[in-house]
């Protein structure tokens, strides 16, 4: 009834839908989450504006899942995003038999989509698992990380002249001495075509664009010194109504590459924060957003537009001063303490959500089931789904009153998870139990030891509680003699036992198949030849 209520205080007229999507930005490094010396002046006018998530997590602590948490509302192993990321190599991507949001909206609600920005959900090798094969009618941006392989020019700068820009391991302000090693994982540098990711000949990352007709790759490698502004300009445009059909609601996802590393900013945003390269690239991010929110203003859609921003994971606190920061939680990236899934989460929606701090538990799984309804769309009921929507306490009802969450648990899978048993943690309302602490995959040199991967691993003999209100650190247990103790781990045990029941909790692996050839490239006769050409033929630009 609630939401019966809630939904005709929403009217007849559908929403727009816009998704800002982070990189690697962890819940304390944003201004309104507390960071002292960041510069994001828009998304903190975002969080004033909207309501601020204290306990907003991700399905998983690296990419390619959360995003397909996002888009699915499924957790990783219902739709085979694992175990870990997609590879530039990965011959698969997101299963073509999952359902996006963007598919729903668009064929069932009359939508145009559009993605702007960082895919990471396969390309495949005839490109059939990119964003337009997904739902969206057209995109402009990468296929995954900036880092696959390692780009040679990160920061553009006026005094250069006819350089490309400064490389991205370089401190700016000495022109040759680096930085602190941006990496302790592995140690030492990384060469640009490797990047690290092993033996295979990494081409370089290329750009798309186009409509399912029309895609090509527009550049390869892209320019991270003027990714910023294509980005933007494309993203602003489809706000404003290029290519778009008049009157009809529309999605935007607009995914950034900021501020995964490395880190990097046109000459705009070149050397001009306290918090080095990271904060040049915070900055550039936070700009963004700016762009498109105030497109969104100007051209009279803000009332009639549902705005979401988060991350799709935690920091990465193995790139020291060049990774982000988790406040007062505990490790990031990679891991399932909540440094690794807990992040910075904002909706706004003028005149619906009323502006304040949410502090019930929520996900971002949980915006698949949220826009279906404020859209007036059904939940597919041809599969499980992990989403609940956040509309009963996010609208008031017909008396004014917010009704209490639509969710107190929230699952940890492992980064790496393959099987059930890497179930690492469940949160039930303020407590949260460690069945398995999983840790970074980085097992050497780690800025902070107690975060590896090898640190108190499980199974424990006895789960590790912690009340997540008192403590979010996660720095002391409760004791397991306290009666407490018992009466909670009844209930979660519950929770888990609920779990590994569903049906469909694992679909086969979409991550694992690997074949050199599935990398984009922008001349296909190249994979004609001996592969070790790869990466010096499937190039358009000289640098």
């Amino acid at each position: 009834m609630l939401v019966l209520l809630a939904i005709a205080a929403i009217g007849a007229e559908k929403p727009n839908i816009l998704f800002l999507w982070a990189d690697d930005l962890g819940w304390g490094d944003l201004g309104c989450y507390g960071h002292p010396t960041s510069d994001t002046p828009h998304l903190d006018k975002l969080c004033s504006e909207g309501k601020k998530f204290m306990s907003m997590y991700t399905a998983s602590p690296v990419c390619s899942p959360s995003r397909a948490g996002l888009l699915t509302g499924r957790y990783q192993t219902r739709t085979g995003v694992y175990p870990g990321v997609f590879w530039p190599t990965s011959s698969k991507g997101l299963p073509l038999n999952e359902t996006t949001l963007a598919e729903v909206l668009r064929d069932q609600g009359g939508y145009d989509t559009a993605m702007v920005g960082k895919w990471h959900l396969g390309v495949g090798m005839n490109w059939e698992y990119i964003p337009t094969e997904q739902g969206f009618d057209r995109w402009l941006g990468a296929p995954y990380s900036h880092d696959m392989p390692d780009p040679t020019y990160c920061f553009a700068s006026t005094e250069m002249g006819s350089v490309p820009g400064l490389e991205c391991y370089v401190d700016p302000k000495s022109g040759t001495q680096p930085e602190p090693m941006h990496t302790t994982c592995p140690t030492g540098a990384r060469e640009p075509g490797t990047g690290g990711l092993g033996a295979a000949p990494y081409v370089q990352v290329p750009l798309f664009n186009g409509t399912k007709e029309t895609m090509a790759i527009l550049a390869q490698p892209l320019n991270l010194t003027t990714l910023d502004e294509q980005y933007s300009t494309a993203a602003v445009d489809f706000v404003n109504g290029v290519g778009r059909t008049q009157g009809k609601p529309w999605f935007l996802y607009y995914a950034f590459q900021h501020t995964h590393h490395p880190d990097y900013a046109s000459s705009v945003f070149f050397n001009t924060t306290d918090r080095g390269m990271f904060g040049d690239s915070l900055k550039a991010l936070d700009w963004a957003v700016g762009e498109v929110l105030s497109a969104v203003q100007e051209t009279g859609q803000e009332e009639n537009t549902f705005v979401f921003f988060s991350s799709d994971n935690g920091p990465s606190l193995m790139r020291e001063q060049r990774g982000g920061d988790a406040g007062p939680l505990r490790c990031g990236k990679g891991t399932t303490w909540e440094g690794g899934q807990r992040v910075p989460g904002i909706i706004k929606w003028p005149g619906k959500v009323a502006p304040g701090v949410a502090r019930e538990v929520a996900s971002a799984l949980d915006l698949f089931a949220t826009v279906l309804d404020i859209t007036g769309l059904p939940m597919p009921g041809d599969r499980a789904y992990d989403s609940f929507s956040m509309l009963p306490f996010l609208v008031p009802n017909g008396t004014g009153v917010e009704a209490g969450p639509v969710r107190d648990f929230f699952y940890y899978w492992d980064a790496n998870v393959d099987s059930a048993k890497n179930l690492n943690a469940i949160r039930w309302r303020e407590w949260k139990a460690h069945y398995q602490t999983g840790g970074s995959h980085c097992n050497k040199g780690y800025l902070v030891p107690t975060c590896v991967d090898g640190y108190s691993s499980g199974p424990l003999a006895v789960p590790l509680l912690f009340n997540l209100n008192h403590d979010p650190g996660e720095h002391v247990p409760l004791n397991a003699s306290d009666p407490t103790f018992k009466y909670v781990m009844e209930a979660i045990s519950q929770l888990k036992t609920d779990l590994l029941s569903s049906p469909g909790l694992f679909g086969a692996s979409a991550v694992t198949p690997v074949d050199p050839l599935s990398q984009p490239c922008v001349h296909p006769q190249c994979k004609d030849s001996n592969q070790s050409s790869l990466p010096q033929c499937c190039r358009t630009n000289p640098y």
